[in-house]
């Protein structure tokens, strides 16, 4: 099968998005298919890969990491009908997936998009207007948009009640985002963590991955880590980047926990998967997660988790068994997450049953669910119209 990718990030940039773009794409084309990406051009950076598409983006100041594609090139759309696809599948409503819209209308082939993002939590980036006036737009927007694609892949059972709710009305098909590569778990590498950001050999280690921006609640786990470190002495481990970090490094420092508190900065995948092996427990406070693939990498690992009930959150983790699911608050944070440091046999028993139920969110067995979903819309008779026209 011959499929477009439409996506409004991709590498170099590190989401949770990118990831799971980027995961699938390599999946299905092990698999015999040609995957074409088109996404945005990242000044500096330069691709490999042939079946790669690059439109031209404008860089904003205050998010360099974040170009927006500008949505017409007329170099690529001349080229879009001699690549014979099948399938269209957009990773955002927006700038690409107008894009997306447009090829899969004009070569009257399928659209498919992936609701990756609560996007209405994210309005806060929007420069000059109150989310509280963006948000009923950006709704009506969402959902006409989805009810223009013939199938809508929800990441959760959550959001997929969300869809409905908000009124969407075409097939929408539950798939979670978090593809994960077990062998990458079982190779990692997790002797040069605590040497590198010194962290004591016989004390325990904390860890939350996160990208560090307002809509991730890290502050929830820093200010929960006080009584944790506290009552255990742990260590927390921060990994990832962003605008936030000079905030929580602030209030590491306020706290008066900054020596236990570790900021990594950004890393390479391989390295937070090595990261997360070198660890205890997974500490995770976003409410904005359609799914989490942090969570599922962490489990993995073989790390019981404890995270805020929210989202798509409780799709990956089962409290009780694989970890634990509490309410937005630091201390119901803490009083999970100190049992479990002090009990060292029930972590590793909820981090086995952990590490068992990450197996069924495995590349391979999400990829054959993804290619029956592009299967039943490519058979006979499974464009009904133009965009649901």
């Amino acid at each position: 099968m011959r499929i477009g990718i439409f996506t409004d990030s991709y590498v170099p940039r590190v989401s949770g998005v990118v990831r799971s773009v980027e995961t699938f794409t390599h999946a299905l084309r092990r698999r015999g298919h040609r995957v074409y990406v088109f996404a945005p051009a990242y000044p500096g950076h330069e691709d490999q890969d042939g079946d790669l598409f690059r439109f031209p983006s404008l860089r904003l100041p205050r998010y360099p990491d974040f170009p927006l594609a500008i949505p017409y090139s007329r170099r690529i759309l001349d080229r879009v009908p001699e690549l014979g696809l099948e399938l269209v599948h957009a990773h955002s409503p927006f700038l690409m997936g107008q894009v997306a819209l447009r090829v899969a209308r004009r070569q009257g082939i399928p659209l498919v998009f992936t609701y990756h993002t609560l996007y209405t939590e994210y309005l806060h980036y929007v420069p000059l207007i109150s989310p509280r006036v963006l948000r009923p737009v950006v709704l009506r927007y969402t959902t006409a948009y989805c009810n223009r694609c013939q199938c809508v892949i929800a990441p959760s059972q959550a959001v997929r009640r969300l869809l409905r709710a908000h009124g969407v009305s075409a097939p929408i098909e539950v798939l979670p985002t978090a593809g994960i590569e077990p062998e990458a778990f079982a190779s990692a590498d997790p002797s040069w963590v605590r040497p590198r950001f010194r962290i004591p050999p016989d004390k325990l280690l904390v860890i939350t991955v996160s990208r560090l921006t307002r809509e991730k609640s890290v502050h929830l786990v820093v200010e929960a880590f006080r009584e944790i470190h506290r009552a255990t002495g742990a260590f927390l481990l921060v990994v990832g980047g962003g605008p936030e970090e000079q905030s929580l490094r602030d209030l590491a420092d306020a706290l008066g926990i900054s020596r236990a508190v570790v900021f990594t900065g950004a890393l390479a995948h391989p390295l937070v998967v090595d990261c997360c092996v070198a660890s205890d427990l997974f500490l995770f406070a976003s409410q904005t997660e359609t799914q989490g693939i942090v969570l599922v990498e962490a489990m993995a690992a073989g790390l019981p988790v404890v995270a805020v009930d929210a989202g798509g959150v409780g799709d990956a983790v089962i409290e009780g068994v694989t970890g634990h699911l509490v309410p937005p608050d630091p201390r119901a944070l803490a009083e999970r997450a100190i049992p479990l440091l002090l009990d060292e046999k029930e972590r590793k028993r909820m981090g086995e049953r952990a590490r068992e139920a990450s197996r069924g969110f495995a590349v391979h067995r999400l990829v054959e669910e993804l290619e029956r979903i592009y299967s039943a819309l490519t058979g006979p008779l499974a464009v009904p119209g133009k965009g649901g026209e």
